[in-house]
């Protein structure tokens, strides 16, 4: 890989690292705002779903874990 074909692929990551990072910036100022109604928050969730799901079910994991340590 030459200079060139580097300097194109740090500048490609660091746009889609900008993207992902003004999403996630997007979606937790929508979910602090005092007005959010529970539909807001459904699609910030929804959103978030889409774009990873991994993170989602282990915030998911986490919470039914919280869960069950509250009701032991």
């Amino acid at each position: 890989m030459n200079d060139a074909e580097q300097k194109e692929r740090l500048a490609r990551l660091k746009s889609a690292e900008r993207r992902r990072s003004a999403r996630q910036s997007a979606i937790h100022r929508m979910l602090s705002r005092d007005g959010a109604g529970i539909e807001d928050k459904v699609a910030a969730v929804k959103t978030v779903q889409r774009e990873d799901k991994t993170r989602v079910l282990s915030a998911i994991s986490g919470l039914m874990g919280q869960d069950s340590r509250k009701t032991d």
